[in-house]
């Protein structure tokens, strides 16, 4: 006799297991989110505050791996005008920017494009990328890595030095490449 049991039932099957090892609450916490969903509304995002250079850079943890099993992490960035990051490749992760608002300059490869809102730029995992904010009032990104994990590093850089940044990227499967746009 041969027994079909469905995915969701190894995912119960799993959340229970771990509740017994590891404890009930922790685990319920996680099951609720994986069985019904993520909802974030306006104002529920944790803010984080930019590295030294890029204090008044704001990114808004929207989702997180640990919400998503791993799958998404995604964030909401506000970046001042004149401002991005160095030029840089995620070994692990695939990411995508929306232009929620704004002009930015992108750069992914060696393409190097000026886009208004409403765009949209994708990266594979293994890219060289950035971006700059050309307009001449904040400009807000949304931002998605798959999978997820990345978006854990923007707690722990707020004002942190150039050296303190380049190793909170590279603890996330992050790498500096080369400069930031001018």
């Amino acid at each position: 006799m041969t027994s079909h049991i469905g995915a969701r039932a190894w995912i119960v099957a799993t959340f229970v297991a771990v509740a017994v090892l590891s404890g009930t609450a922790t685990v319920a916490a996680v099951w609720l989110v994986a069985a019904a969903g993520v909802v974030v509304l306006p104002g529920g995002a944790a803010k984080f505050f930019g590295p030294q250079g890029r204090e008044e850079d704001v990114t808004e943890v929207l989702v997180t791996a640990e919400q998503t099993g791993g799958s998404l992490g995604m964030f909401r960035q506000t970046i001042a005008p004149g401002k991005g990051p160095a030029v840089h490749v995620h070994h692990a992760e695939d990411e995508f920017f929306y232009i929620v608002s704004g002009e930015f300059k992108l750069k992914v490869g060696d393409r190097v494009v000026t886009a208004p809102a409403q765009s949209l730029m994708f990266v594979p995992r293994g890219t060289a990328h950035t971006f700059l904010n050309v307009g001449t009032q904040p400009g807000v990104l949304l931002v998605g890595v798959t999978p997820g994990g990345l978006e854990g590093m923007f707690s722990k850089r707020q004002g942190v030095d150039v050296e303190t940044n380049r190793m909170l990227m590279k603890a996330h499967n992050t790498e500096i490449v080369g400069p930031p746009l001018q």
